[in-house]
């Protein structure tokens, strides 16, 4: 029913793990086996692809006609810094002090090429990142999920191939695959490769009960940043989170293959009231198993059709300070959340719709798959115009910072987004902020470090 196009896997080391995009007045490359990266921008940034793809390229005036003449020799100084860094980047080394400092277009070079990124595109409405939910199909019915319902399959594939070449045109660069459980979906895996092809740095995410030696194998051979497992018990049978029999066993056994393989690995655990006191022995279970990281999160959000019996499984201020903060600091998991915004100067409270957006299992596209306010379909409509900084910027008008006045004074307020999103499912009204977002992030900000 899903594959009208297939994009085979040879079975060989996928080739291509370099990803670049060029934007507007700007360039970003990350090598996915290394996670190195650069970024430039400025005028020189619109040659640096064909740097990447002729190391020879000899840049002209003309490459630059904005520029009067007597520019040239500045211009070529520049263009000359350019491509040495490229060059040190493909061959993995660092790029010496004196090309940065020769080099105009280089910033200050503690700050990593991805904040870099992440600056500009704030500050241009420049897309860089994608959540694609391939189905709401899933062999679980974890109790604190945020689906409504479990019953739309998904996008063909041709679909996705033409929506894949748009997020390209837009200068996407991450796309986030979930589901639902991707992995029901019998090509899901002609679906990495086909984004694998199209240049994207994939993020996928599975609650893992559906990997087998072949998917591991293909995943291997993929750029793949990161592969988030969700662990939700440590016992095979049924279990009463996922009110389903849990292959914990078979679990087990994918994480390791995927760890032989090499396939960059993260395990999650959601934290709340039904396991916050056996987190030892999870933390332990999971740490017998691989050396990875585990990630531990309390942030329950609603489910989508309105608040429900999950979210009465999410742990009180009192629970988060008392049981979760010693766990986190005796494994070494705790960290401080990183300043977020300046709210003096944001228009709006987060990022949503402005480098970011997500594309449903029936197509339509929304800020975040947090955020219920629908730009558009990507079956139906025009994508390049829905992607548009104008479709996105009309659809985020109507969330300001300036009116969100609870959260312009809190004392936290530069580490954290203010979800509009989860405040307009459960409060009715985005400027009012959801309590338990309150206390999770006050949680990791106030907490003090031991």
């Amino acid at each position: 029913i899903h594959s009208r196009l297939t994009f085979q896997n040879t079975g060989e080391r996928h080739m291509n793990t370099l990803i670049s995009r060029a934007l507007a007045d700007a360039f970003f490359a990350m090598r996915t086996d290394s996670k190195d990266a650069i970024f430039f921008e400025g005028g020189a940034s619109r040659i640096a692809q064909q740097f990447i793809d002729n190391p020879g390229f000899v840049p002209t005036a003309a490459d630059f006609p904005e520029y009067d003449p007597y520019c040239w020799d500045d211009i070529k100084e520049d263009c000359e810094c350019l491509r040495s860094e490229i060059t040190c980047f493909l061959k993995g080394r660092k790029i010496s002090d004196d090309t940065q400092n020769r080099a105009n277009f280089v910033t200050d070079k503690a700050v990593t090429p991805l904040a870099k990124l992440k600056t500009y595109a704030q500050n241009n409405w420049q897309l860089t990142s994608v959540d694609i939910e391939l189905t709401h199909l899933c062999n679980c019915r974890c109790r604190f999920c945020y689906l409504s319902n479990y019953k739309t399959h998904g996008m063909f594939i041709d679909e996705l191939h033409q929506l894949g070449l748009a997020l390209r045109r837009a200068g996407i660069i991450f796309i986030s695959l979930t589901g639902g459980e991707l992995f029901l979906r019998p090509d899901a895996v002609d679906i990495l490769n086909m984004f694998a092809e199209l240049n994207f740095v994939l993020d996928i995410k599975s609650n893992g009960t559906l990997l087998d030696a072949k998917k591991i194998d293909a995943l291997a051979n993929l750029p793949v940043f990161d592969m988030q497992i969700s662990i939700y018990d440590i016992v095979d049978g049924h279990s009463d989170i996922t009110q389903r029999v849990y292959p914990f066993t078979r679990v087990t056994e994918n994480i390791r293959q995927l760890v032989a393989a090499d396939v960059p690995l993260t395990l999650s655990v959601t934290v709340g009231k039904h396991n916050i006191n056996r987190l030892d022995e999870i933390h332990q279970a999971l740490k017998d198993i691989t050396d990875n990281d585990i990630f531990y999160s309390p942030y329950i959000t609603p489910r989508r059709s309105g608040a429900d019996n999950g979210i009465r499984l999410r742990l009180s201020a009192k629970e988060l300070n008392e049981k979760l903060l010693p766990f986190l600091r005796k494994t070494h998991n705790f960290s401080r959340l990183e300043s977020y915004r300046d709210c003096s100067t944001c228009l709006h409270p987060c990022t949503a719709g402005i480098t970011q957006v997500a594309v449903d299992p029936l197509g339509n596209l929304y800020p975040c798959l947090d955020l219920p306010v629908v730009i558009g379909n990507v079956k139906h409509g025009n994508v390049d115009t829905l992607l548009s900084s104008e479709s996105r910027q009309s659809a985020m008008s109507q969330f300001r910072m300036a009116d969100m006045t609870q959260c312009l004074d809190c004392e936290v307020r530069g580490y954290c987004d203010s979800c509009v999103g989860i405040a307009l499912v459960e409060n009715g009204d985005h400027t009012r902020p959801a309590r338990h977002k309150c206390d999770v992030v006050r949680f990791f900000v106030l907490s003090n470090d031991p």
